[in-house]
């Protein structure tokens, strides 16, 4: 006889038998079974019996929720679950079977008190679960190692690392190595003192494949490898540990586990300074010294670079225009702990693509991959955003053939973007697939004015730097002009700032100190007969008359959005909101230089 159990508070059931063809449930008392919860209709759900198939149709636009689904009408089986209204209903089938939960522990203790004692309803099925006691060197085990993995979200698992295993496996050899391109381990986290064991090179692709994992027999001795899935990225690592006779079933439980961990969380062993010796000390030191600054937003800065320098993932580095994202790459490429890498730029223009292929892909009909031109170099693509999204794509391609290699990445990707990607992905104007594959490390160069307390350190750092440039010997600088470069606005950022202290050392003999001021705001150049050459914006803010303001204003920001942007007009014309044929208009109007002349320099 078939049941239905209505789940009740507290875990208690009420069971009803289903005896019917034809069952009635809903919330008035005329039905056969009668449940007055919140949502139950008067007269909600009918079950029918067709034999041994037991299906229900919902009355009236009603429905259940059927094993968490929706329905106006299905078919019953054992064990499935449904609600009406707010009422937790199981249908129960025959109800024969039980299930007796045994104590491994205590029946082993009494075996008097067994289950063989207690008296069975006759023809009734019964279950058996069994609990068993993990060994206790499992436990103690999978014990460590969460607390070695539930650290803070970015602590070093190095150390964690390095005293698991030697907690673990003590007075045994073990480490986790990477494979390098000669076929060698080289480890990473060990504590291992003699020969370092050598396989082909088949042994290990093939441990890379699927879920394997090898022993390795050296005389009397037992290794267990487990290989570390890295996923596209790094280059293959491996956890050799050696084991026993008596330990090597738990060993391989452990380790497996153990595996799994450090796959997910193999950042923050890439990530430990342990791994880098005094290297990271040093990289710190010289960007203190030349990006210097007490700024959150410099510190972040520094950050960026120092990983920018020892990872092996793509780099998106967007920041204004003259904020200095090349000189950030070229010194993360300088700061590389396996030695300075070469810099190559491709420069990406607006209907340029052609000109980007021939020089990314070769000019001849067979295309090059990029990836064996620019072997072991930091590659970088200027202003990724200007090209077109199908050229985008291609070079999103060419990379991630390059990341899948087994070894890792043969070019070091860096690519820069004026403005933030997701705001170039909203305008689609940047891959999403590109973008997924610098997503891992995006550097946000910050623009001067978000760190303007950094600007006295700045100019002392490249007082000695600028005049070297031109053989002068500058003795400081007077605080009045000091002053006069912290109110300046800088829309140039650090490129300006660099040419304003070229300007104001030019202008100052050698052995004395810069005297000179920058004005808060640029000088308006004359046009023709407007009346107004040579005089300062704050002069013609404080004229009554429009015709001479406007236009000259007008003037002024066209001329500056036009140096700024290299005498590009399509670039220009979209920061000043005009079209492309108004901005000519004006240019010609207002006799303003193309610029054009500054992308040769």
């Amino acid at each position: 006889m078939v049941k239905l159990a209505i789940e009740g508070t507290g875990g208690s059931e009420i069971i009803y038998e289903v005896s019917k063809s034809l069952v009635s449930i809903g919330a008035s008392s005329d039905n056969d079974i009668v449940i007055r919860s919140p949502g139950v209709a008067p007269k909600h759900l009918v079950i029918q019996r067709n034999g041994d198939v037991y299906t229900f149709i919902g009355q009236k636009r009603q429905v259940a929720v059927l094993n968490g689904e929706r329905r106006s009408r299905g078919v019953f089986k054992v064990g499935d679950r449904f609600r009406l209204g707010t009422a937790n209903l199981i249908f129960k089938g025959s109800g024969d079977e039980e299930t007796e939960i045994i104590f491994a522990d205590d029946q082993a203790a009494d075996p008097a008190v067994g289950t063989a004692s207690v008296p069975k309803p006759a023809g009734k099925k019964r279950a058996e679960v069994v609990l068993y006691s993990e060994p206790h060197r499992i436990a103690e085990a999978r014990a460590r190692m969460l607390e070695v993995f539930q650290g803070r979200v970015r602590s070093d698992l190095v150390p964690g690392l390095r005293g698991f295993l030697a907690e673990v496996f003590s007075e045994r050899e073990a480490m986790v190595a990477r494979l390098d391109q000669e076929g060698r381990l080289v480890p990473v986290v060990s504590q291992w003192s003699g020969d370092l064991p050598r396989l082909p090179d088949r042994t290990f692709r093939e441990l890379s494949e699927g879920s394997r994992y090898a022993v390795l027999r050296i005389g009397g001795r037992h290794f267990l490898i487990y290989p570390v899935p890295q996923g596209p990225m790094g280059s293959p690592v491996f956890l050799v540990v050696e084991t026993t006779e008596d330990f090597e079933d738990d060993d391989e439980l452990i380790l497996a586990e153990l595996v799994r961990l450090m796959a997910i969380h193999w950042d923050r062993v890439e990530a430990s300074e342990l791994l880098y010796g005094s290297w990271e000390s040093e990289a710190r030191e010289t960007l203190e010294r030349v990006l210097p600054g007490t700024s959150h937003a410099v510190r972040l800065l520094r950050d960026g670079v120092i990983y920018s320098a020892r990872t092996q993932h793509p780099i998106l580095m967007c920041g204004k225009l003259g904020v200095g994202r090349m000189t950030l790459a070229s010194l993360a490429a300088s700061l590389n702990p396996a030695g300075a890498l070469a810099v190559s730029v491709i420069q990406c223009r607006e209907e340029g693509d052609e000109a980007f292929r021939t020089e990314f892909f070769g000019p001849g009909p067979d295309l090059l991959n990029p990836a064996d031109v620019f072997e072991g170099c930091m590659l970088v693509l200027r202003d990724l955003h200007l090209l077109s999204v199908v050229v985008q794509r291609e070079v999103g391609a060419t990379i991630a053939a390059d990341l899948e290699t087994g070894w890792g990445p043969r070019v070091r990707w860096v690519g820069t973007t004026e403005e933030d990607p997701m705001i170039l992905l909203n305008e689609e104007r940047l891959d999403p697939a590109l973008y997924n594959l610098f997503r891992h490390h995006i550097v946000r160069v910050p623009a001067l004015q978000s760190r303007r307390e950094d600007i006295p350190l700045l100019v002392i750092r490249l007082l000695d730097t600028v005049a070297a440039e031109q053989g002068k010997d500058i003795r400081g600088i007077e605080l009045e002009s000091l002053n006069s470069l912290l109110t300046h606005q800088f829309d140039g950022q650090m490129a300006e700032l660099v040419g304003e202290l070229r300007r104001l050392i030019s202008a100052t003999p050698s052995g004395d100190m810069i005297r000179g001021v920058v004005p808060a705001l640029p000088t308006v150049s004359g046009s023709g007969d407007s009346g107004t050459g040579g005089q300062s914006a704050a002069a013609l803010l404080g004229m009554d008359d429009l015709k001479i303001v406007i236009p000259s204003i007008e003037r002024l920001v066209i001329d500056r959005v036009l140096a700024r942007t290299k005498g590009n007009q399509s670039k220009a014309a979209r920061i000043l909101n005009l079209s492309r044929g108004a901005l000519i208009s004006k240019m010609k109007d207002f006799e303003i230089p193309d610029y054009r002349y500054l992308r040769r320099g």
